[in-house]
């Protein structure tokens, strides 16, 4: 008969200790944690009672948890200020380019009569008018001849002259 009080109380003692461990969004709120306890005190042998160092270690386990959970939100959070703060800079940057001459490249596949799929490098050449901001990412509005066209920061290849154009 002691044999089916053990086991009967096993299930129950060894469920809060392995959901702490399984799952870190389940026991993420203290509240969660202090049910799981009383719950585990209710039902417990009393002939055979858990060690008080088992409710410690799972009172640190929930702390841990918990502060991990915080760093994760104030990183994701720091990681939002840089992006903002990366986006800034370069607006700054790209709108000490308004009127400076620049230099670009556009890479386009085209099909040849064959069939065949190259690869097709157009260098282009206008005078930055502006800066745009389109989802979060900076761009430089560009006069090409008549037109105007949005210049991604990494086509850019040259801002202002070489000093070779005369030659």
């Amino acid at each position: 008969m002691a044999t089916n009080v053990t086991s009967a109380t096993t299930p129950t003692t060894a469920a809060p200790t392995a959901t702490g461990t399984s799952s870190m969004n389940s026991l993420a709120d203290t509240n969660t944690f202090m049910q799981l306890l009383v719950a585990q005190m209710q039902n417990q042998d009393p002939l055979n009672p858990l060690d008080g160092t088992q409710y410690v270690s799972q009172l640190s386990q929930l702390t841990a948890t918990e502060q991990i959970s915080n760093m994760a939100t104030k990183m994701a959070d720091m990681s939002s200020i840089v992006d903002n703060l990366n986006t800034s800079v370069l607006v700054g940057q790209l709108s000490s380019m308004i009127g400076q001459d620049v230099t670009w490249t556009t890479s386009s596949s085209v099909k040849d009569d064959d069939g065949n799929t190259t690869t097709q490098t157009v260098q282009h050449t206008g005078t930055a008018q502006g800066v745009t901001i389109t989802d979060g990412t900076p761009s430089l509005v560009v006069k090409e001849g008549e037109g105007v066209t949005t210049v991604a920061v990494g086509e850019l290849t040259l801002i202002g002259k070489t000093g070779l154009e005369n030659k």
